[in-house]
C-alpha cells in the first residue's frame, strides 16, 4: 500500500532527478502552474537536479508552459511523444528518438478507419500529420503549437519516421478498436489509452519509462536516483522504473497501487507538496 505524502520520509541527497507528467500532475484542471510549484522547481534546478517534463505533447506542445515556470531550459529535459523522444528544451536539441516507418502506420490507419475512427500522427520530417479537422484532431492542433499539414494516410510515404500514430474519435469505437488489434500491434508499438478519444500507438514500444531510462542513460544517473510523478495509464512504466513513483491524488486507481507514494491532487498543490520535502 502507498504511503501518503506527508507520511513518507525522503531522503533528499538520494534523488538527482524529478520526472513531471504535464496534464494532471504539473498543470492544473485549467491547465495553468501554481506559483508554489514554480518556486519549488526553481530551487530544486538551483541544487543541482534534473528537471525532466514527461509527456505525449511535442517539444513544442511543452516549451509553451514549461517557458512559465522560470527554470534554465537550457538544463530542462523533456521526453516527449510518450516516450519516443528525448531532447533538451531550451537548445530545441533531440537526445534520442525511436520512430517507426509510415508503412506501419498505414496499417493503423486502416484499422481505425474500420471502427469509424480518425487518425493524426508525429512525423520526424514533417511534424504534426492529421486527416481532416475533425474536432479531436483540432483540439491536438490547438494544444501543440505544431506546424501542421493534412495528410492521405493510405498513401503515407512508406518510410516516412513516425514517433507515434493517435487513434481519436468516441470513446465506444477506440474501444471496439482496441479489443480489435492484431497481436503483431503489440510487437512495433506501445499502445496507451491517453484520453477517452485518444488511443495512441507510441514507435517501437516506447513508454515514459523508456524515455526516462534512455535519459538517465545520457547523464549517468541510475533510475533508482530518480523520482517520477503521473496520474495516468502514460505513466505506469516511469512510475514503476523510478526510485521513487509518486501518484497524483487525482490519478487512476491503478497508478495509485502501483506507486510509492500518493500525494495532493493537481489543483490541491500535489507536486509541490511533495517535493518541499526535498529542500
Amino acid at each position: 500500500m502507498a504511503y501518503r505524502y506527508d507520511e513518507f520520509v525522503l531522503q533528499p541527497d538520494a534523488y538527482k532527478l524529478i520526472a513531471l507528467d504535464m496534464d494532471g500532475t504539473l498543470l492544473r484542471r485549467d491547465k495553468t502552474i501554481s506559483q508554489r510549484t514554480k518556486a519549488v522547481l526553481q530551487q530544486l534546478q538551483h541544487r543541482g537536479v534534473a528537471i525532466v517534463i514527461e509527456t505525449g505533447r511535442c517539444p513544442s506542445g511543452v516549451m509553451r508552459y514549461a517557458d512559465s515556470i522560470g527554470i534554465d531550459l537550457n538544463h530542462t529535459y523533456a521526453v516527449c511523444y510518450n516516450g519516443a523522444s528525448v531532447c533538451i528544451l531550451g537548445q530545441g536539441r533531440e537526445l534520442s528518438a525511436v520512430t517507426v516507418p509510415g508503412r506501419e502506420v498505414r496499417e493503423i490507419a486502416a484499422l481505425a478507419h474500420a471502427c469509424g475512427a480518425k487518425l493524426h500522427a508525429y512525423s520526424q520530417d514533417r511534424a504534426l500529420l492529421v486527416e481532416d479537422h475533425n474536432p479531436y484532431s483540432q483540439k491536438e492542433i490547438d494544444h501543440s503549437l505544431s506546424p501542421f499539414v493534412e495528410v492521405d494516410f493510405n498513401t503515407l510515404p512508406q518510410d516516412e519516421p513516425i514517433y507515434k500514430a493517435i487513434a481519436v474519435g468516441e470513446a465506444a469505437k477506440l474501444d471496439k478498436l482496441r479489443a480489435s488489434l492484431p497481436p503483431y500491434i503489440y510487437e512495433h508499438f506501445a499502445v496507451m489509452r491517453t484520453d477517452s478519444y485518444f488511443l495512441e500507438f507510441v514507435a517501437g514500444k516506447s513508454t515514459k519509462g523508456s524515455g526516462l531510462a534512455q535519459l538517465c542513460s545520457i547523464l549517468k544517473l541510475a533510475p533508482q536516483q530518480a523520482i517520477a510523478i503521473g496520474d495516468a495509464e502514460n505513466d505506469e512504466e516511469m512510475i514503476k522504473l523510478a526510485g521513487l513513483g509518486v501518484a497524483m491524488g487525482n490519478a487512476t486507481p491503478e497508478l495509485k497501487a502501483l506507486a510509492d507514494v500518493v500525494t495532493a491532487s493537481c489543483d490541491e498543490d500535489g507536486v509541490a507538496l511533495m517535493l518541499e520535502r526535498l529542500l
